[in-house]
């Protein structure tokens, strides 16, 4: 799809989301059972992958042919964008409608099209926490990735913990180091490790936060409460997408692309 084209389209999401739902009246008609809102809102993470492959539909069936023709691969992807973001309705600024349209044509390209494998190393998710530390209230983000195992059996596991409040003790780290130049002696001094009850303090502080977590955890100090908030971050070569969750009760709403980036 041309450039022009897709600059359209990302148009007529901006005058009206929710015209633009109502122009596929073959492929998902009203029932009196189910509000057509429910089938449009993007209720699950795994159904935002579904959709962006160009899988399933509205109804999570697989994409027939007569879909196909009626909501072409662009312009299902560009549902899932979050139609209320101020940077799609401002007159003023283009550059980001201009971002989502290179975007989708690369994701689209009819030699290469672009698919999301949650098990590719593509995606992680960032899961803000509440806890009780030592039964007070406190939040923490912990980094989420899918870990592939040798029998191809595959989990979530916990990479690393964001906790501003919890530091290590500074006064330690005062004898608890190693020093800027060990370079020079080979480094030495990583003997240190042999004869410390902790090792937290000669690790890097995202390390050092993570194992202090660890180790709250495993003295109880740290009970984990519910999550407050789940973000997750996909990549593909030269691009970054942040899918957030919507709550409200527009079709367009759920889980959908808040932020796109072009990396280097």
């Amino acid at each position: 799809m041309r450039f022009a084209q897709l600059q359209y389209i990302l148009l007529l999401l901006i005058v009206s989301i929710n015209s633009s739902y109502g122009q596929q009246k073959d492929i998902l008609s009203n029932t009196l059972i189910t509000p057509k809102e429910y089938y449009l809102q993007v209720k699950q993470f795994g159904e935002f992958i579904d959709r962006f492959n160009y899988k399933s539909d509205w109804r999570g069936n697989l994409i027939t042919d007569e879909f196909k023709k009626a909501v072409p691969r662009a312009n299902y992807i560009l549902y899932l964008f979050n139609g209320e973001d101020s940077r799609m309705t401002n007159p003023t600024d283009s550059s980001y409608r201009v971002v989502c349209s290179q975007f989708i044509a690369y994701i689209n390209a009819s030699d290469k099209p672009q698919v999301i494998n949650l098990f590719s190393g593509q995606v992680k998710a960032l899961v803000k926490v509440n806890i009780l530390y030592y039964g007070k209230e406190q939040s923490a983000s912990l980094e989420m990735l899918p870990e592939v195992l040798p029998d191809r059996s595959a989990k979530w596991v916990i990479n690393r913990v964001e906790a501003d409040w919890l530091t290590l003790n500074a006064d330690s780290l005062l004898n608890r180091f190693i020093s800027p130049n060990s370079h020079e002696t080979n480094f030495i001094n990583l003997k240190k490790l042999n004869a410390t009850s902790n090792p937290i303090y000669y690790f890097a502080t995202p390390t050092a936060t993570t194992m202090n977590f660890i180790s709250e955890v495993t003295k109880k100090h740290i009970v984990i409460q519910h999550t407050e908030k789940v973000t997750y971050f996909i990549t593909f070569p030269g691009w970054e997408i942040t899918v957030d969750e919507f709550n409200r009760t527009s079709n367009n709403s759920g889980w959908l692309i808040s932020n796109l980036k072009k990396c280097n």
